[in-house]
């Protein structure tokens, strides 16, 4: 008995020691100690990265014969170190944020505290050019770990189409401009990161202006490539972009020319604000 007590007072001294490096999983103080009973008292150090180690202190942890981290599983012959009171293991590249399960012949422990880590997103390659509505695929390190990426003209999405380890797949907002990504991560010092280079935002492009010279409050015909992407039609002298059209599709807009309409040239407007004039100036 009087052993049984002096092992519950060096346990507890062993939690108040390292709690301030280690992230503490420790029992109330008026719990009963079983002997035989697997008990996780601390893990960490708090902060560490994956692919570094990490140690897992308590009782009797000689019987653990797995360690379940949130996306990855380390088996006890993986082990760096395995005694009745330390278990160290390196922290595999796919863990993320979650609780930890010590795996036990006589059931699982389960800890009371989220283990987290500090993870710097690394960033390989990304999609060079990409129209709004379709998808951008980054590739790189930990991309598990990021909670949004922000386009330019501040759109940030934090719903993507796919994620995993070494590759992000995300959608492009119709309000995106081209210019860098940022990408934003979790874990115990939230991240940010920036593409080396810009993501390139397919513009839409004016063929042709049919008829012209026009005539206002008739149709104009206007032709080119990714038309679709266009919100308005802005033209000279018009104080606001013309939003309702005749027909819109990818190759061609039909629009009626405003009474204000003077001479110049005709620009379309996209989602994102962005003005492409044409080559050629509308006569009336």
């Amino acid at each position: 008995m009087k052993i049984l007590i002096l092992n519950r007072r060096l346990l507890s001294l062993i939690c108040m020691i390292l709690s301030v490096t280690f992230i503490t999983a420790c029992n109330d103080d008026d719990d009963e100690v079983n002997s035989s009973e697997v008990q996780l008292l601390s893990f960490g150090p708090s902060g560490v990265k994956p692919g570094e180690e990490i140690s897992f202190i308590g009782n009797n942890l000689d019987k653990v014969t797995s360690i379940e981290l949130t996306g990855a599983s380390v088996p006890s012959s993986a082990f760096i170190k395995k005694t009745a009171e330390l278990i160290t293991i390196t922290v595999p590249k796919e863990t993320e944020e979650g609780l930890v399960t010590l795996k036990t012949t006589a059931g699982d422990i389960v800890s009371k505290t989220i283990l987290s880590f500090e993870v710097p997103v690394i960033i390989k390659t990304v999609t060079a050019e990409a129209k709004p509505g379709t998808n951008v695929t980054i590739t790189g390190e930990f991309l598990n770990w990021v909670t949004g990426v922000r386009f330019a003209q501040d759109t940030t999405v934090t719903k993507f189409v796919s994620q995993t380890l070494t590759e992000l797949v995300v959608t492009v907002p119709v309000n995106a401009q081209t210019g860098a990504l940022v990408l934003y991560s979790g874990g115990t010092e939230p991240l940010s990161t920036e593409t080396e280079k810009a993501l390139v935002v397919t513009l839409p492009a004016i063929a042709t202006l049919a008829p012209n010279p026009a005539v206002k409050g008739k149709n104009l015909t206007i032709t080119g490539t990714n038309l679709d992407l266009a919100e308005g039609v802005l033209f000279t002298g018009s104080a606001a972009a013309v939003t309702k059209f005749v027909s819109k599709s990818a190759t061609q807009i039909v629009v009626t020319v405003p009474a204000d309409a003077a001479k110049g040239k005709v620009s379309l407007v996209t989602y994102s604000k962005v003005e492409v004039p044409s080559k050629d100036e509308l006569k009336l």
